[in-house]
């Protein structure tokens, strides 16, 4: 592989906006988990866009959108899910429901909020069920 292409994914890792998501992502994985849910795959690409978690809990399948706020950030988290994103949300839902016919087809898609001070130490997490709804 090229120089340039390690360099541009050493760049991508150290982002600090995708450090942050990561983390985030971490903290919501082990919330889910200690309430029963089973997380079957993270951070699936799709062409419409990724979805963070997908996880299971009594025969439902759940598609999770994480959600990194630091105190003093403009907005909830609920609130900075535009119409526009909820829509390909919806989409991405279907197509990966679509594309695993295994998983449970019952399905919805929750937000799980993680709040972090200013300095990036965990404050809490918010677990919005059926923060979409609607058809796609």
């Amino acid at each position: 592989m090229s120089g340039a292409a390690d360099e541009a994914r050493a760049s991508h890792r150290s982002d600090p906006r995708r450090q942050l998501g990561a983390f985030a992502e971490r903290l919501a994985s082990g919330y889910l988990e200690q309430r029963g849910y089973i997380i079957r795959a993270r951070n699936v690409h799709l062409r419409i866009g990724e979805i963070d978690l997908v996880a299971e809990k009594d025969g439902v399948t759940v598609l999770v959108e994480v959600r990194a706020r630091r105190q003093g950030d403009l907005g909830s988290a609920l609130a900075s899910l535009s119409r526009a994103k909820q829509h390909r949300m919806r989409i991405a839902a279907e197509q990966f429901l679509a594309l695993h016919p295994e998983v449970p087809q019952e399905a919805r898609i929750d937000l799980v909020a993680v709040a972090l001070s200013r300095s990036g130490v965990f404050q809490s997490i918010d677990h919005i069920e059926n923060a979409v709804e609607g058809d796609a």
